[in-house]
């Protein structure tokens, strides 16, 4: 039995195959990961959307390359490339949860202000000569 280019000719190399796609696939991954964290920290004008995007492509293709990888591989590569990846998405978690409580301590804020701009005092409280 032949193999032609597009099938592999062995469960071997159908495992190395997968295993390669699972790597490039976890590469990928970090990258989009790593550059949206450094933009963050760099404080730049940074496009979320394109971010997101870049990130949910990274998962659509890890999830299709761990389809075609066998399962108890336990492959020393994989894993570390693996807790890579994890330490990247927990660095970039850290840093999107302080940007977005940041934003949301500015809404609140500006909410304030709004109100207190547009208020004429007759429907606050006061309590010990402060307004809440």
């Amino acid at each position: 039995m032949e193999s032609s280019p597009c099938q592999p000719s062995s469960v071997a190399d159908v495992s190395a195959s997968g295993r390669q796609a699972l790597i490039v696939a976890i590469e990928r991954a970090n990258a989009a990961v790593v550059a949206e964290t450094t933009a963050l920290r760099k404080r730049a004008g940074v496009d979320l959307r394109d971010f997101e995007r870049r990130k949910s492509q990274a998962l659509l293709d890890l999830t299709r390359a761990g389809r075609n990888l066998s399962e108890g591989s336990g492959d020393a590569v994989l894993a570390a490339q693996l807790g890579v990846l994890r330490s990247s998405l927990h660095d970039n978690m850290q840093l999107l949860s302080t940007h977005l409580r940041a934003v949301q301590e500015i809404s609140e804020l500006i909410s304030r202000s709004l109100i207190e701009a547009e208020s004429d005092g007759t429907y606050l409280r006061q309590v010990g000569g402060e307004r809440i």
